[in-house]
């Protein structure tokens, strides 16, 4: 890869098979939430609660998979393919040790995390059987997110979209089964998600057999410290992150099962919504590390502005979308009036969320792949609280309305991105030699 090769068409090329993989495995999501509505609104309003408190967990191995990505990266960038094989070695397993442990601790305690947190007894009972059987998803996710980070690191990641795209069609198909045909309400729904993300899994581990890099283990280096040295941050990163969402469900909770189940659908399509712009910041993380451990920063440069443009035009055409289809999409999640009412007043809010977005979220990507992960946790911790604090405001002083709550992430994504952008442009006009962050930091032997 050279720096005429920062192209928009190369961009793309990176971030539309994780787009249509993202799209394709949070459709699975949108599935569930579907299948939850028709199961009734308690069960709507459980999955709420529950899928968050999964996720939260679930993001361990995304943060995991970033490290991978960026250390993939990097040695790509340092012409060193041949320490590929060490690294996802080590990295494969250290997600099976987390994954098994997060499994087991899970399965115990979510009972009694449910009951702590959750104060109407339909919804506690759904949403602690909805968590302990989710948590045997959690070592194929886990590993996944493991997986998925090598392939974004060699900036193949069309194996990715077929992954996903086969959990869809495995959750689709099982969720129609067994919720439809045998009514067997949420154990059906967690049924077929669980055995939907061991497909994707298995097929990823599959594709490993076609990639182009030996993964050989050379036995020379040590990559845990490494590794935990960029997903550690980003683990913490996406906890802290996930726990602000958390909290912020919990205020909900408070307001009845009709606010939590109408949040349970915004949700669900604001994340969605959101996934492209991941996308693009996962090509920003691959560009942006490989050239940084090249030493081309007009090129690192380039590859962010450009990523960023796309990721605005985007976001773009999905809130026209959003705006002009509410009419027909929202009935596909509930039946309800009330639901439906409340839902339709928050996809607003959320649609000026999705334009305030792209900045931030490609901002940590960048900053993430020229090692600055300490410091993007650090914002991220600083701006949930500034986005807690903002929360508990509305909801004890001024007692406001479930839809003005939505507003919070706007005080998150505008002060992330100043802070951020702040961060980055210290990064590069600060590095005397550019030489790759690898050798730089750890000493690995040649």
């Amino acid at each position: 890869m050279n720096p005429s090769s920062v192209t928009y068409q190369r961009i793309w090329r990176i971030a539309w098979p994780v787009m249509a993989a993202s799209l394709s495995q949070n459709l699975a999501s949108v599935i569930d939430t579907i299948f939850l509505g028709y199961v009734g609104r308690e069960a709507l309003a459980a999955g709420a609660i529950g899928v968050i408190l999964f996720l939260t967990l679930g993001f361990i191995g995304l943060g995991l998979g970033t490290g991978v990505q960026v250390l993939t990266a990097h040695l790509l960038g340092e012409k060193r393919p041949e320490s590929l094989g060490d690294l996802f070695r080590q990295s494969f397993r250290v997600g099976v040790l987390i994954g098994l442990f997060l499994t087991i601790v899970t399965f115990l305690i979510a009972p009694t995390l449910v009951n702590w947190l959750v104060s109407d007894p339909a919804v506690e009972n759904i949403a602690a059987y909805f968590l302990q059987w989710r948590s045997l998803e959690l070592l194929p996710l886990i590993l996944f997110g493991v997986l998925r980070g090598y392939f974004s690191g060699i900036a193949q990641t069309r194996p990715i979209f077929y992954a996903n795209l086969l959990l869809s069609l495995v959750a689709i198909v099982l969720n129609a089964l067994l919720v439809r045909v045998y009514q067997l309400g949420v154990r059906g729904i967690v049924i077929s998600s669980v055995l939907a993300q061991y497909a994707a899994t298995l097929y990823l581990l599959y594709a490993l057999r076609h990639q182009p890099y030996s993964l050989r283990p050379l036995r020379e280096n040590n990559w845990i410290k490494p590794l935990f040295h960029y997903a550690g941050p980003s683990i913490l990163q996406n906890l802290v992150g996930m726990v602000g969402w958390f909290i912020f469900f919990l205020v909900i909770e408070r307001r009845g099962s009709l606010a939590l189940a109408s949040a349970n659908i915004v949700r669900t399509i604001y994340s969605f919504s959101m996934l492209p712009t991941w996308a693009y910041a996962t090509a920003v993380g691959t560009l942006v590390g490989y050239f940084w451990a090249a030493g081309e920063k007009t090129a690192l440069l380039q590859s962010f502005w450009k990523a960023l443009r796309l990721s605005l035009f985007t976001n773009g055409i999905i809130v026209a979308a959003l705006l002009l289809g509410a009419h027909w999409m929202v009935p596909i999640f509930t039946s309800e009036p009330a639901i439906a009412a409340q839902v339709h007043q928050d996809l607003y809010v959320i649609a000026i969320s999705l334009l305030l977005m792209p900045a931030s979220a490609l901002l940590v990507s960048a900053v993430v792949a020229v090692g600055m992960t300490m410091q993007a946790f650090l914002v991220e911790v600083g701006t949930i609280a500034l986005y807690l604090a903002y929360i508990l405001l509305l909801d004890v002083f001024f007692h406001a309305s479930v839809t003005l709550l939505w507003t919070s992430d706007w005080v998150y994504w505008i002060p992330s991105a100043l802070i951020l952008a702040l961060i980055l442009r210290w990064r590069l006009r600060h590095r005397r030699i550019w030489k790759a962050p690898l050798l730089e930091l750890y000493h690995f032997p040649l």
